[in-house]
């Protein structure tokens, strides 16, 4: 087969592609509209110890490793061995495969697509006496590209490209809440640990303090009703040991858990058994925040949001160009025989080249319907967009609040505390000598009891809010994972008239 050149083509094609170069469509950007919190405020007492920096430009030190405050060389490989072995990020790290592949996948739309063929056709038509039977011998390599004139096909990689990135940013989200749940179930389980150690030391106290009684009764100088009440106060405090133990070894499932390990593998950095003195971790009062801008532009929920956002654009605008002109070129070159001895010979090449223009007439308006439907998913985008980012300015503004608070609740504790453990040694050696009621000395060694554990509480508490807020700003050590592709910033406050 064969097909003369036809020059005019040949100037339409050329035409086209210029054409093509030149149409560009404009790309959508985020939007917020309505005012957003610039500054954070501060619900510091005068008194308080509590002091914030921030960072001025990229907020190094909010991205530092930040569980190093608590200058716990146990969490510190906590948190590597989470990075490296926990199942939801290497989920997150399968999720961008996947949309690296659907990426090329568009990407490839935009080039020619080079195809073989080959034929062997046996014909055997009655109808022509003199033309039976016949073979017919083809091999040709086929072309065909896509002239993307409207930008249908260079707007689906965008929308592919910007999925692409959402999901690396999905994965950062994914780290930044795996770290936070490591730290605060570390947090938990020191604390749990401390509580079992309180309960076990004021157990040991109370019981020297029946035995005392229990003499004192057998000399006829206490009643029997002292030595009920202070058996029944030891009964109580130990039943929170067994309760404390509890609740360590869940949080040390669940980070076994997070860490995708085994008892076995984690036997030293949590072990089952309790330390004499366990710590419960706690930072300086010295805190680096980042501004709301900052945050904006650094937590990966939010930069994921707007990638989807970006997504939903490049996704409307190939929709639109559904409605435009479409033009297909294709060419063939190869052999045609009738049989094998002739197929290499001049006689037998046979190329060919067209061009196809295809174009929407009637179509009952479902070109229509798939523009309102990607309009109606853009919109839905932008609302998620600007959603996540009041959430993330909320949640770090209540998170500087809490622990701000916390803090100033857990060192008016460790007060009470000191004075809470010398009036119960001095109720004690009172009662001893004589010159003390039995009553007195209970309602002492409950206070001491009580406020030593609401301290723990408080201290750990208060370091939990700090790693809450470390996460409300969306901290991510740069080293932690891969940098993510096209990392460039923006400004939350463009407009964008696309959104009617």
């Amino acid at each position: 087969m064969s097909a003369a050149r036809n020059p005019v083509g040949v100037v339409a094609i050329a035409t086209l592609a210029l054409l093509q170069a030149c149409s560009t469509p404009r790309p959508l950007s985020p939007v917020v509209t309505s005012p957003l919190q610039t500054s954070w405020e501060s619900s510091a007492s005068s008194s308080s110890a509590v002091t914030f920096s921030y960072s001025t430009s990229a907020p190094e030190a909010a991205r530092a490793d930040w569980w190093q405050v608590f200058q716990d060389p146990t969490l510190d490989q906590l948190m590597r061995i989470g990075l490296a072995q926990n199942l939801d990020v290497k989920l997150a790290q399968a999720r961008i495969a996947q949309a690296r592949a659907q990426q090329r996948a568009a990407a490839a739309q935009l080039l020619p697509s080079i195809t073989a063929s080959g034929e062997d056709e046996y014909t055997h038509n009655p109808t022509i006496p003199a033309g039976f039977p016949q073979t017919t011998l083809l091999g040709a390599l086929n072309a065909s590209w896509t002239v993307d004139l409207f930008g249908q096909l260079r707007n689906a990689k965008r929308a592919a490209d910007a999925s692409t990135r959402a999901s690396e940013f999905d994965r950062d989200n994914s780290v930044v809440a795996l770290l936070s749940e490591i730290a605060t179930n570390y947090l938990q389980y020191r604390l749990y640990q401390r509580e079992y150690v309180i309960s076990q030391r004021n157990a040991a106290s109370q019981e020297q303090t029946v035995r005392i009684t229990k003499l004192r009764f057998d000399e006829g100088a206490a009643s029997r009703l002292e030595v009920e009440q202070l058996v029944s106060q030891l009964a109580i405090t130990r039943a929170a040991v067994p309760q404390a133990l509890e609740q360590a070894d869940s949080a040390r499932q669940t980070l076994i858990l997070l860490l995708a390990s085994t008892p076995e593998q984690l036997a030293k950095e949590l072990p089952a058994s309790v330390p004499d003195d366990p710590h419960v971790p706690m930072a300086d009062a010295q805190v680096v925040l980042r501004t709301p801008l900052q945050v904006i532009a650094e937590r990966p929920d939010v930069r994921a949001a707007e990638q989807r956002l970006r997504s939903a654009g490049a996704t409307l605008r190939s929709t639109e160009a559904e409605r435009y002109p479409q033009i297909s070129l294709s060419a063939l070159v190869g052999q045609e025989a009738t049989n094998w001895s002739a197929i290499g010979r001049d006689s037998s090449r046979a190329w060919s080249y067209g061009e196809l223009l295809t174009m929407p007439i009637f179509e009952f308006g479902r070109i229509q319907a798939a523009i309102d439907q990607a309009d109606a998913q853009q919109r839905q985008a932008y609302l998620t967009y600007e959603q996540t980012v009041r959430s993330a300015l909320e949640a770090t503004q209540s998170a500087i609040v809490l622990y701000t608070r916390g803090w100033e609740r857990s060192k008016q504790l460790e007060q009470a505390l000191t004075s809470a453990h010398t009036a119960a040694t001095l109720a004690r050696r009172q009662y001893q000598d004589g010159a003390l009621a039995l009553l007195n000395v209970l309602d002492a060694e409950r206070t001491e009891y009580s406020t030593e554990l609401s301290w723990a509480e408080a201290a750990a508490t208060t370091s939990i809010r700090l790693v809450t807020l470390y996460q409300a700003m969306g901290a991510l050590p740069p080293e932690a994972l891969p940098p993510v592709a096209d990392a460039t910033k923006y400004q939350p406050n463009l407009a964008d008239s696309r959104l009617r």
